[in-house]
């Protein structure tokens, strides 16, 4: 979910890259088309991302081997086309390598599943999804299996008892496994403010972390890239964090304008 736009455009601006090589006007086009290139490969938190919640390791050691959260799937919006999400995640150190379980509105319903997005090689994967209704507990839970260095995600609907499962490999850099120190917490995809739930608010709660098989409180800090709609997260407390936006407000003018090109 997260990435689609980003790896699109970059697909379809690959050979614009690597083609102006005949004059110098043209070499001076690659030197710039190429530095687009660079900015769009840079990583998370990526363009889309509005508020977001970050945690980390209270000590900056360890890998997560556990990380779970609830939420309720929120009201339909008002008026639908658009494409977003509520999710929560982990992150690779270098923030290439995404878990996600998610549950995105998809312009005419709400659903779950669960992706993997890897920025380097270009990778994304998607689980089997299932539709949800609006009042049903998702409960998303990532486990590290440290002797076959891959992670299980687990995401079920509370309420009906629909469930999937999928396993991740821990991609191997330089040699040696990456290491997953990142939890976030993101509303993600801009859209005009009326498009969004009428609730204002979704609301992670149960949230529980392992940091080497051990109960952690991470160190949050709270950010967003795109200002729209105010959309921000606060931190509730340890177990407990919300992402509030203005359905009445107006998303910028710049914007609107990335919109077309996202």
């Amino acid at each position: 979910l997260s990435h689609r736009g980003h790896a699109g455009w970059l697909a379809a601006n690959h050979n614009a890259c690597i083609s102006h090589h005949t004059t110098y006007r043209m070499l001076a086009k690659v030197v710039i088309c190429a530095a687009m290139c660079a900015i769009a490969l840079a990583q998370d938190p990526a363009q889309g991302w509005l508020g977001y919640a970050k945690g980390v390791s209270p000590t900056g050691q360890g890998r997560i081997t556990h990380a779970e959260a609830k939420w309720t799937v929120l009201d339909n919006p008002k008026s639908g086309g658009a494409f977003f999400s509520p999710w929560f995640g982990i992150e690779s150190s270098d923030n290439l390598n995404l878990i996600q379980p998610v549950n995105p509105w998809t312009g005419t319903q709400w659903q779950m599943y669960i992706e993997y997005f890897q920025w380097e090689p270009t990778h994304n994967e998607n689980s089997n999804g299932h539709a949800v209704s609006p009042g049903d507990t998702l409960h998303g839970v990532v486990d590290f299996v440290e002797e076959r260095q891959v992670y299980t995600i687990s995401h079920t609907n509370l309420k009906t008892g629909w469930n999937v499962k999928t396993e991740i490999p821990v991609q191997r850099d330089v040699g040696r496994y990456k290491n997953y120190t990142i939890l976030y917490f993101v509303f993600e995809k801009e859209w005009r403010c009326e498009q969004y739930p009428p609730n204002g608010k979704v609301t992670f709660f149960d949230i529980a972390v392992e940091y080497d098989n051990k109960p952690t409180s991470p160190t949050w800090t709270t950010a967003y890239v795109d200002d729209v709609c105010n959309n921000r997260a606060h931190i509730v407390d340890e177990k407990t964090i919300s992402i509030t936006w203005d359905t009445s407000s107006e998303p910028s003018q710049d914007s609107l304008n990335q919109m077309v090109f996202t």
